[in-house]
């Protein structure tokens, strides 16, 4: 579990801007412009907004315990409980280092579009170990973004276009202040109708499907 300082986090915002190799020019960019049509610019759920249990995942793509989560818990969960109605489940960026490796992934997600956004975020984690092998070995990570990009249509000027865009900054920049202000400090951290989840049980499937068939009852969903 990779652990936060609020100043961290909020500072890792400012990376949101930033492409794999350096800051992207952002004094042109304008808010509400066409290219924003289309974009993830909120918080995109999972399931029935009526089911009795809300989860909120605050995780990075380039977290290993993230990636550990992501592969072991949340198959099950789309699977057992948001594709038969019981739980609502909304992911939130909540960037760790390398900040702006992790920011340029999210903000390539969030072009990508709300159709779009979970797949995009799968493709990042499972790209995860290759882009951290890359930057430690001083790699072409904008390269193997771009790859992953052009699966979602953004190619050429598209990609730096998407990581200066404005709207997609402040779309970030929100989940990462949300995450600040119910004082997450490490990742992933998960809120259960909006309690915090303790321990480490729930970062194994057994443990979350035992949490879960618990928690089950009727509980008003919350965030």
């Amino acid at each position: 579990m990779i652990q936060l300082t609020r100043r961290a986090a909020v500072a890792a915002f400012s990376f949101v801007a930033l492409t794999a190799c350096g800051a992207a020019d952002t004094s042109n960019a304008q808010e509400g412009t066409p290219e924003a049509n289309g974009l993830a610019l909120t918080d995109i759920a999972l399931g029935d907004a009526d089911a009795p249990i809300t989860i909120v995942e605050y995780a990075s793509w380039t977290c290993p315990a993230c990636l550990q989560f992501h592969n072991d818990v949340i198959p099950m969960l789309k699977a057992d409980y948001v594709e038969t109605g019981q739980v609502r489940f909304v992911f939130r960026e909540f960037p760790t280092p390398p900040a702006n490796i992790s920011v340029a992934g999210f903000a390539l997600a969030r072009c990508a579009g709300e159709n779009n956004y979970y797949d995009a975020i799968d493709d990042l984690f499972a790209a995860q170990t290759n882009v951290l092998n890359l930057a430690r070995s001083g790699g072409d990570i904008e390269g193997a973004l771009r790859a992953l990009a052009s699966s979602y249509g953004i190619e050429g000027d598209g990609f730096t276009d998407c990581l200066s865009n404005k709207d997609v900054t402040y779309a970030i920049g929100e989940s990462v202040m949300k995450g600040d202000s119910q004082g997450v400090n490490s990742t992933p951290t998960v809120f259960l109708n909006g309690e915090k989840l303790q321990g480490y049980e729930w970062r194994t499937a057994d443990g979350m499907k035992a949490l879960l068939d618990e928690k089950l009852g009727g509980t008003a969903s919350a965030e």
